[in-house]
């Protein structure tokens, strides 16, 4: 009886060691299926999400969301910019630092009368407000506000789904 127990503590205890730190970013989720405020935060978080230790600019995210967007949102997402734009002042720091921009867009819903984050116009194209926060998170585990914005995301139903296929930032702040 005793060595029976033994063995079931034994099996049952587990490991001592940690799991390895995990990370979701690269992680793309297929907004294909759902509606115009789902597709518009989630192509948002991910255009504003940047991994400057293996992206060389913010054209690396927007081309990661290239199956989700449609129009002059395809055409940028399809070729980096030629020349390249200015890089973001802290874009090397981040990089060697190993950080991470995150960003979160969410539906803003103060925008529109009836208390929703989408306008739609017609059955085939939708306006969404959004607001989009974003944090820089350091290696260390600390996290740094950075930039958010609000704006406004134009979608198109193709016959794919919904797509993003504008977007226009309105305000700039922390």
């Amino acid at each position: 009886m005793v060595t029976i127990a033994a063995v079931i503590v034994f099996l049952s205890r587990g490991s001592d060691t940690p799991p390895p730190p995990g990370t979701d970013a690269g992680i793309t989720i297929d907004p294909s299926a759902t509606d115009p405020v789902g597709v518009a935060t989630s192509v948002m978080s991910g255009v504003f999400t940047w991994q400057p230790a293996v992206q060389d600019s913010p054209w690396d995210a927007l081309h990661a969301q290239r199956d989700d967007v449609t129009g002059s949102m395809a055409t940028a997402a399809a070729t980096p910019p030629d020349p390249a734009p200015q890089p973001i002042p802290e874009w090397s720091a981040w990089a060697r630092s190993g950080d991470v921009v995150t960003a979160v867009a969410r539906p803003d819903t103060s925008v529109y009368a009836d208390g929703t984050a989408a306008e739609m116009d017609g059955d085939n194209q939708a306006t969404v407000a959004v607001v989009i926060d974003r944090v820089v998170q350091h290696r260390s585990g600390e996290i740094t506000p950075f930039t958010g914005y609000t704006g406004a995301v134009d979608l198109e139903r193709t016959a794919d789904g919904w797509k993003v296929a504008n977007y226009r930032l309105v305000s700039a702040g922390l």
